[in-house]
């Protein structure tokens, strides 16, 4: 086996997708019975953030036949998604061409979880438990790519993070007094859905963020040439210290909001109040939410950053958009890694974690890579250039062109 890629989020999917049309040999296991992106996000109305041709292939090989454009054709969907004119796609749509993949490749086998990974002198050994139990594999390379879990604070007692929040959202409804807490386009949109939702008459929704406005995602073309090869390249030879200043600077493109999901909330709070009535609802920011106590209710406490004034209500639930952190294997534990900073791997640019002791294999991941990375780690277009980088890296030759693709921009 040349190699084995642990979890089939989109990243690995795209990379058995594109090791396809290579010599490769390669299996992606993946605990989960079946595929679903971010299930508690897949809001009737919610958009990607991405380019439609920010798909699983077309960056490197246009003419695949995973294609975003290719699955609408075969869904019969591809003129009426041309009439439609709009580069932004629905991310329930994007989450059935996802699963259409998943379905078309018999290299990815679900409910198998690895539960152990081992030097090998050619490589690794890959232990696997299966439905019919337990299996040890022979693999050149390994690729990571375990994702992210929800980050709650300790201090947040017994809340609803938004990586479940659809399917807590009836039992949520029928609650009077809601707040989110959090800023980014999770906390807006759950915001925004509660909202048209929400009875005004008798329910109150709040949004409470720590951030100073709520900020609009930077959509400049310029500035969105970070999520280039070049600036990630650039990024990722700086010492630690500077990748993390500079990561600090990247809040728009980490926490801000689309300005469509924008305007569709200032409509909705129009809209709420153009009978002459109050909103309903209250907005605040500058709030450091530093815990939350749930006995019979929820008692929300903060602090304002800049006046130092208490903040205190009671609520009857609580959405939190708190984030996400990375979800690194038990087992990396058996290799002498080389850590920037706890818990954060260095990580050269073919995405190759460094270890003290030489390894015959190559250990990549796509897991653990804003510090390394930037915030192209987190890009589903940056994550096709990646693939092709780790896959042309197993062939040791290039397969697939991405060194001409320059920004206008210089790093």
């Amino acid at each position: 086996m040349d190699f084995v890629a642990i979890g089939c989020g989109p990243y690995n999917l795209g990379l058995m997708a594109l090791s396809e049309s290579t010599k490769l040999t390669g299996v992606c296991f993946e605990e989960r019975a079946d595929f679903n992106w971010h299930e508690g996000m897949l809001l009737e109305a919610a958009t990607m953030q991405t380019h439609y041709l920010y798909d699983l292939v077309t960056l490197a090989d246009p003419t695949s036949r995973h294609s975003y454009l290719n699955y609408l054709k075969q869904a019969g969907r591809l003129q009426t998604f041309i009439v439609q004119e709009s580069p932004t796609i629905p991310r329930t749509e994007f989450n059935r061409y996802l699963q259409a993949i998943a379905a078309s490749l018999d290299t990815i086998k679900f409910s198998h979880r690895v539960v152990d990974v081992r030097p090998a002198q050619d490589g690794f050994l890959v232990t696997v438990a299966t439905p019919k139990g337990e299996e040890t594999l022979s693999t050149r390379h390994v690729v990571i790519g375990t994702g992210a879990e929800p980050l709650i604070p300790e201090a947040f007692q017994d809340v609803i993070h938004t990586s479940s929040y659809r399917m807590e959202r009836e039992r949520l409804l029928e609650k009077d007094r809601i707040v989110v807490i959090g800023s980014g386009q999770s906390a807006a949109e759950v915001y925004l859905d509660l909202l048209s939702r929400s009875d005004k008459t008798r329910q109150q929704i709040d949004w409470v963020t720590r951030s100073d406005v709520f900020e609009s995602l930077e959509s400049g073309k310029l500035g969105e040439e970070i999520f280039s090869l070049s600036y990630v390249e650039y990024f990722n030879r700086l010492p630690y210290a500077e990748r993390e200043q500079l990561g600090k600077s990247f809040e728009r493109f980490r926490n801000g909001v689309n300005p469509e999901t924008l305007r569709a909330i200032y409509g909705a709070l129009y809209h709420r109040t153009a009978d002459g009535t109050d909103q309903a609802t209250n907005l605040c920011t500058q709030i450091e939410i530093e815990r939350v106590s749930h006995l019979s209710s929820y008692m929300v406490e903060g602090t304002q950053q800049h006046s130092g004034e208490s903040f205190t209500n009671e609520y009857d639930a609580v959405v939190a958009a708190t984030g996400y952190r990375p979800r690194i294997p038990e087992w990396v534990e058996r290799f002498d890694i080389e850590w920037e900073a706890e818990r954060l791997w260095r990580v050269n640019n073919r995405y190759q974690i460094a270890t003290e002791t030489r390894l015959t294999g190559s250990l990549f991941t796509h897991t653990n890579l804003e510090h390394s990375h930037g915030p192209a780690a987190t890009n589903l277009g940056m994550a096709v250039y990646r693939n092709a980088i780790m896959l042309n890296e197993m062939v040791g030759e290039t397969v697939f062109e991405v060194a001409a693709q320059r920004p206008f921009t210089s790093f």
